[in-house]
């Protein structure tokens, strides 16, 4: 699984030129279990950006990563963005490979920490969260988040790895992260594309410069042609 390495570099370029935290995994942050509604009075802030994963075959270690201030430190609304970095085990198998994306993104809509309110669409890469009041006074912070993410992530016996990273530096280049995440998102629709469309004609197709641009994706179209 080789589609994502490239953003992958691009993201981890992204993050070298600030400042950043690294923690190993701990005791994960309460699972509520079910989606939460934080009322604004009980809100301590939000934080709106994008949310993505990108998933590889090569070595991940488990880690949580903070580049800025970290929950506890957040006074003001914020831009953010959270980017997983996903090892699946290595397999030739494309369909395999495609429904593992698809589960891992999945996660995220089933992931429910207590006092932190996630939000986000099927068909986006936009993320917004909203922290509690409460939750900072019980001691939320991302290494906790990060820590039931992965523990989350991991549930699926393929994915071997995960490194979350938080960004929430003023400074930062958010729209380099919104370049990213949308073209992560072109990608992952590409591949959805191959998957499950009998329409192979290239020519006509308004996914083409992604197939032409990403390293794997026209031989996995092909193949699955030749099907």
């Amino acid at each position: 699984m080789k589609f994502f390495d490239l953003l992958i570099l691009e993201t981890e370029k992204l993050i070298s030129l600030f400042p950043k935290k690294e923690f190993e995994v701990c005791k994960s942050w309460c699972d509520a279990r079910q989606a939460q509604v934080i009322m604004r009075r009980d809100t301590a802030y939000e934080l709106e950006g994008v949310g993505f994963n990108l998933v590889t075959s090569d070595n991940i270690s488990d880690s949580i990563v903070v580049v800025g201030d970290d929950l506890g430190e957040i006074n003001d609304n914020r831009r953010f963005a959270r980017i997983c970095f996903v090892q699946i085990e290595d397999s030739n198998d494309e369909q395999k490979a495609y429904s593992l994306i698809k589960k891992i993104d999945y996660v995220k809509y089933h992931t429910f920490p207590d006092g932190y309110m996630m939000r986000s669409t099927s068909r986006s890469h936009k993320e917004s969260v909203r922290v509690s009041k409460q939750a900072l006074q019980d001691g939320a912070d991302f290494r906790k988040i990060g820590s039931l993410l992965i523990e989350k992530y991991k549930e699926i016996p393929a994915v071997k790895g995960v490194k979350v990273v938080f960004i929430t530096a003023k400074e930062a280049d958010y729209s380099e992260a919104e370049r990213i995440a949308e073209k992560n998102y072109a990608i992952t629709e590409t591949l959805n594309h191959i998957m499950n469309s009998v329409n192979f004609d290239c020519d006509t197709c308004n996914l083409k410069a992604i197939c032409d641009e990403v390293e794997g994706m026209k031989e996995l179209h092909f193949n699955k042609k030749d099907k």
